[in-house]
């Protein structure tokens, strides 16, 4: 991995950490995520503004994964309500590997190493470590869910990302 790369992984992470932090610490959290999504979306359309347009049969993929997004946005705004940032987001983010994981495996013919198995049983360890507490205590009944909402929305926008990738080819 070049150094470019590395670089642009981490200031990612630290924009992504950074975006969900501001919209756990505001008053109202679905406000605070339509804000960052109309930031959003005025990013995307000035960098689609500079690109060809995607052939017809990439629209359909294109809509289901704007669905996805929504969905991962309203459960996330929600769960933010409901729980600490450092039980939510292991949770929400975490878990939609696993389904990816698992979805691929069984419906889609991905082949799954054994290294690949370990990392998804080493990312499931690493789960209930941060969130622990959650489970135990009446914060899951209202957390968990919507985390967990969360993280089958992200798993399903990644699915039909990666769907949709193929089909443009």
């Amino acid at each position: 991995m070049t150094t470019t790369v590395f670089l642009f992984i981490m200031a990612a992470a630290l924009l992504h950490a950074s975006w969900n932090a501001i919209i756990k610490i505001g008053g109202n959290k679905m406000s605070g995520m339509a804000i960052m999504t109309l930031l959003q979306g005025g990013i995307g359309i000035a960098v689609v503004a500079t690109r060809p347009l995607p052939n017809g049969e990439v629209w359909f993929w294109l809509l289901g994964s704007g669905l996805f997004h929504s969905a991962y946005k309203i459960f996330l705004a929600y769960a933010y309500d409901q729980g600490d940032l450092s039980r939510v987001y292991p949770i929400a983010r975490g878990a939609a590997p696993m389904v990816v994981m698992g979805v691929g495996a069984l419906f889609l013919s991905d082949v799954i190493s054994g290294r690949e198995y370990i990392g998804i049983a080493v990312l499931g360890f690493g789960i209930l470590t941060m969130a622990q507490g959650v489970f135990s205590s009446g914060e899951s009944r209202r957390l968990v869910p919507l985390a967990l909402g969360s993280a089958m929305a992200t798993a399903g926008y990644s699915l039909v990302d990666g769907l949709g990738a193929r089909v443009m080819g």
